[in-house]
């Protein structure tokens, strides 16, 4: 007898601790949920399923075949709601499945926990967090152990990775180094085409971070071609507890003493509740500022993945967009593989356009600009020279998700061999292929405008090291908010970003203040020197947490090499300085403005 469930709850199904999560995951993010097991399923009505979850269950293609044969609508039993059947699998491409009747009650989709897992952490924590490519940094990728999900990140990464600072890099270190490498390589024998990709046992870490950078090699006066200090690490051990938590701060420690930069330290945790150490538990003064826990299998079971495509919203306008194209020729968009609705399109062309809408985020990193609510803008538009810059790192996107799924180059196009002329770089294209790269960025706009969103490019507002004699306090705090609504009043069509070391308290107390006061203003710290070396100079309790809070908040964390990079970096990046005291530091920008709480008060030596 079919079982009644009254309202229609979420129903998962599957083994062990994944359905557990899921369904966790659902209830933090206020759906409900209820876990079945095997044999309920078996009883199950279909058409008391509102959505039914399969996480990962063994033998899916027969699971699937029989809910499915089970759903085929009977006469007038048919309801006509659409009702979802989500088949988590480790990762792409997903088991072989039978083709659901299109007028069947369930609409069946597949969802690669690895892959999402990669994308979703990639979004959140992306790889230009601790660079700026706009100051000719390069993107040096480190992952430390090869447990899930370091591959899908690798290869995720090798797709986001090009921002058109020059050849960028990845590291791999882990137990049977050999053994992973030649795996990989089998697997992806195209991917050294897109980066410069080295692996290494675990126990030669240091040897590896001192060919990236070593300190000699900064201090020579050789040029530092191949000097690509790391700028984001994943460390993904088998086991997190214990001595794995050990193995990251000691990575921590190396790439300052070897480097002497702080990158930011994704510390994949996996199901573990207790791992020994505050790294992974405890509040904001525990924090080290640098190491960051995650968990790759509860940020993919969070409804807003799972259930509502959370980070498929541009790509899927992507494809509605291309669909439109296809109408617009006189053709009909379903009557084409890659033409085909969201909902039924196959994986292969999900992924593209996935892949695609991912590197939107650093293409707006390397534009200095950032996505916000559309009602913010007026309007925006990319001049040539940014059009050209976009179009250059288009292609190298373009040509890395290419040469991933095995294409090379050959004079003639051949779909069987995955041969295709066009990948060569940008500058040998002619001029009709250039434009179609030209045309995919001169529609970002309207790309993120069908989300809702317009684009503003960035006010880098300086702030350089105050001033000895410089008081604090409610005086400065007053100037400063004096000041930026001045700017922002003057910009109006600008977001406004905040540049500063966060060393001083009165910087940390002006940023605070801003960050506190107004919606969308943007943090970038300033590293010119390693973290550990930063908080051992904040002693007092206060000082410390005031700093790690802040720097929790920041959206970028850029690596600089001393005092020099800093106000090298102060001086080519920032728009305008806010000087704090009656001194102006040299390297300062031209434009600037100096609160004086002691003295003049503001003095703007600009029009404003």
């Amino acid at each position: 007898m079919p079982i009644a469930f009254g309202p229609l709850p979420i129903l998962v199904c599957g083994p062990g601790p994944l359905a557990n999560l899921v369904v966790d995951g659902l209830r933090l993010e206020g759906r409900k949920a209820l876990r079945i097991d095997a044999q309920r399923l078996e009883m199950l009505d279909p058409k008391r399923i509102r959505t039914l979850i399969l996480a990962d269950p063994p033998d899916a293609p027969t699971l699937v075949e029989g809910i499915l044969a089970r759903a085929e609508p009977r006469g007038r039993l048919r309801r006509r709601a659409t009702q979802r059947l989500i088949l988590m699998h480790g990762q792409d491409p997903p088991p072989p499945l039978p083709v659901p009747d299109p007028s069947g009650l369930l609409r069946l989709e597949t969802f690669a926990i690895r892959n999402r897992a990669a994308r979703a952490l990639l979004n959140r924590w992306p790889l230009h967090l601790g660079m700026d490519p706009r100051f000719g940094q390069r993107p040096h990728l480190l992952i430390a152990g090869f447990a899930d999900p370091a591959q899908a990140i690798l290869v995720h990464a090798l797709r986001l990775i090009q921002y058109g600072t020059g050849r960028p890099r990845i590291s791999v270190v882990c137990a049977n180094s050999d053994a992973v490498a030649a795996a990989f390589l089998d697997a992806y024998p195209q991917a050294p085409e897109v980066a410069d990709i080295r692996f290494g046992p675990i126990d030669d870490l240091a040897n590896m971070l001192h060919e990236a950078c070593s300190k000699e090699t900064r201090a020579s006066t050789a040029p530092q071609i191949d000097a690509v200090p790391v700028t984001l690490a994943v460390v993904c051990f088998p086991d997190a507890a214990g001595e794995a938590v050990e193995t990251v701060r000691q990575l921590a420690r190396d790439l300052a003493d070897i480097q002497g930069v702080s990158p930011p330290i994704l510390f994949e945790i996996g199901l573990a509740h207790e791992v020994g150490s505050a790294t992974a538990r405890g509040g904001i003064a525990d924090w080290d500022g640098q190491i960051i826990p995650v968990s790759y299998l509860r940020e993919v079971c969070r409804a807003s993945v799972l259930l509502d495509g959370r980070g498929d919203e541009v790509a899927r306008t992507i494809h509605d967009h291309y669909r439109d194209s296809i109408a617009a020729q006189g053709r009909d968009p379903n009557l084409e593989p890659a033409g085909q609705p969201w909902e039924l399109l196959a994986t292969s062309y999900r992924q593209a356009n996935r892949h695609q809408a991912d590197h939107v985020w650093a293409k707006l990193a390397v534009t200095d600009a950032r996505a916000v609510p559309e009602e913010m803008v007026e309007s925006f538009v990319l001049t040539p020279l940014e059009v050209e810059r976009l179009a250059i790192i288009e292609h190298e996107r373009w040509a890395a998700d290419r040469h991933l799924d095995g294409w090379s180059y050959a004079p003639v196009r051949n779909n069987q061999l995955k041969h295709h002329p066009q990948l060569i770089p940008y500058a040998d294209l002619s001029e009709p292929m250039k434009d179609l790269d030209r045309f995919a960025v001169r529609g970002l706009p309207t790309l993120l405008a069908r989300q809702g969103l317009g684009i503003l490019r960035l006010l880098i507002v300086g702030l350089p090291e105050p001033a000895a004699g410089c008081p604090g306090g409610m005086r400065l705090r007053r100037l400063a908010d004096q000041a930026l609504d001045r700017l922002v009043a003057r910009y109006p069509d600008r977001a406004l970003v905040l540049a500063s070391t966060l060393t001083d308290r009165r910087s940390r107390e002006l940023v605070r203040e801003v960050l506190d006061r107004e919606q969308g203003v943007g943090l970038f710290l300033l590293l010119s020197r390693p973290l550990g070396q930063v908080l051992a100079e904040l002693p007092d309790p206060h000082d410390r947490r005031d700093f790690l809070t802040l720097t929790a908040r920041a959206e970028r964390r850029i690596g600089l090499n001393g005092e020099t990079d800093l106000a090298t970096w102060l001086s080519e990046r920032a728009d305008i300085s806010l000087i704090l005291g009656d001194r102006v530091p040299a390297g300062v920008v031209e434009k600037r403005v100096r609160l004086d709480p002691g003295g003049l008060g503001l003095d703007w030596n600009f029009e404003y």
